[in-house]
């Protein structure tokens, strides 16, 4: 376990020996300084974890003081503290990438529980980077995890993304990780040093939209009783993610344009535009031509955000990473719950790779995680998956326990069929075809056709597959 490391930077001497030995009880190794100079050469020599700054320094200000210390190292965790909070520096603090903002006099329960769940993070984080680090090596990419073919493709395709700096439009099916691709596009470009803001516009009613991105000036509106910077302006020099972008408000969108034409905003109740300097990335899980077929969706505003797209496929296209995800996940969540590692049995892994996954990765994280929680045994076996095999039944029929729909085509059905033998025998080919009942010659045509071995991890030596 790492020494938890925490440096408090206030001028004032009292709070300093009252947090650090609240702290130190905890069994926290606590620094003090009481101006920047010295603060900076701790922050240079003992790399600590967690900085408590406070706003109001005597010979810099605290802001200026965070900039100094984010350039020595980038890593670090800093949370500001103040008696002279306002809205204003609150925006500012949290635009420039600080944890948390809390004010004086500290109330020190809370400071402890912050404190904690920031190291549990950071615990957490570190455990999970060795583990992926030691056992997944190349597959993992930016927090990402895959070994088919089609995401690494994707890791591919993202670097050269965010090489350069336009607009991307990421499609996918829900729970695919379009917010992951996003931050992944961000952290490799020229824009990683400066916050990437994220919003859902599903999840913001249309009439608040407008306000929410472009903000609003003090007595724009009933109940406006404040200035409230928006979305761009605090993720200014940096990106902004627009999650679920087919929900925008249709006269919004003009404004939408406006920003990706002219690099402006013109908060509520202004009439002074602001210029910004922003990447968008949007993403959408709907068919936005058929949204601009229908009238609801500006096509001129699609085809700004659509300079550049990937599309994620969803889980039942990439089943060679449902091992792999599922183990990342099992021991995510193992040492969250601070329970002893488990597996996943060989049955329990086919019911997995044989299930349609209509929610994707975000489904299968779910079903792992609760499936950690309820197990009363150190394998997780088929009992223990909450899967809904029951969704959708009317239209559907199962050859050798694989379930199809009615618009099956006959190749499809051979695929699946020749998947699931293949993952029954662990990739021997040989043991396949005599499951099928067909010779082996005949096996590796098939595999060749339906590329299964981009999906299934086969083993084999033969230079027929290359």
């Amino acid at each position: 376990m790492f020494r938890k490391k925490i440096l408090i930077i206030d001028d004032n001497i009292s709070t300093l020996k009252v947090v650090k030995a609240i702290l130190s009880e905890e069994g926290y190794t606590v620094f003090t300084s009481s101006n920047a100079k010295d603060a900076l050469n701790i922050v240079e020599t003992e790399k600590v974890n967690i900085i408590l700054l406070d706003l109001k320094m005597p010979d810099m200000d605290g802001l200026n003081l965070y900039n100094k210390i984010r350039e020595m190292d980038k890593k670090v965790i800093v949370i500001i503290m103040t008696a002279y909070g306002t809205i204003e520096s609150a925006v500012n603090a949290m635009k420039l990438g600080i944890e948390d903002y809390i004010q004086k006099p500290l109330n020190y329960e809370e400071l402890k529980i912050t404190i904690e769940k920031i190291f549990e993070k950071i615990t957490l984080k570190e455990e999970l980077e060795i583990l992926k680090g030691q056992i997944y090596g190349d597959n993992v990419f930016e927090n990402m995890i895959g070994k088919s073919r089609r995401m690494k493709e994707i890791f591919k395709r993202i670097i050269s993304i965010a090489r350069v700096d336009t607009t991307v439009l990421i499609t996918g099916e829900s729970g695919t990780g379009k917010e992951m691709v996003a931050k992944a596009i961000h952290n490799l470009s020229e824009r990683k040093e400066n916050k990437m803001i994220s919003i859902n516009l599903a999840a913001i009613p249309e009439g608040l939209q407008e306000s929410e991105l472009f903000g609003y000036e003090k007595g724009a509106f009933t109940g406006a009783y404040t200035k409230k910077l928006g979305k761009f302006e605090i993720a200014n020099n940096g990106t902004i993610f627009l999650d679920e972008i087919g929900n925008i408000n249709f006269a919004v969108q003009a404004k939408l344009l406006r920003v990706l034409e002219d690099k402006k905003i013109e908060p509520l109740g202004s009439n002074k535009p602001k210029v910004v300097n922003v990447r968008i990335i949007s993403a959408t899980n709907s068919n936005l031509l058929n949204e601009v077929e229908k009238g609801r969706f500006r096509e001129d505003l699609y085809y700004r955000l659509n300079v550049i797209s990937i599309e994620l496929p969803p889980l039942r296209e990439r089943k060679a990473d449902i091992p792999l995800l599922s183990d990342v996940f099992l021991r995510e969540f193992c040492i969250k719950n601070n329970i002893e590692k488990k597996s996943l049995s060989d049955s329990a892994i086919e019911l997995l790779l044989q299930y349609n996954w209509p929610g994707n990765i975000r489904e299968l994280k779910n079903v792992i995680e609760e499936a950690v929680v309820i197990s009363n045994n150190d394998t997780i076996t088929v009992e223990d998956l909450n899967l809904n095999l029951n969704k959708n039944k009317k239209n559907v029929f199962f050859i050798d326990n694989i379930e199809f729909d009615n618009n099956s085509s006959l190749d499809d059905i051979e695929k699946e069929i020749i998947k699931n033998a293949l993952l029954k025998t662990k990739g021997n080919q040989s043991k396949a075809a005599k499951l099928l009942k067909i010779s082996r010659k005949m096996l590796l045509t098939k595999i060749k056709k339906y590329k299964i071995s981009e999906i299934v991890p086969i083993r084999t030596k033969s230079k027929k597959m290359d």
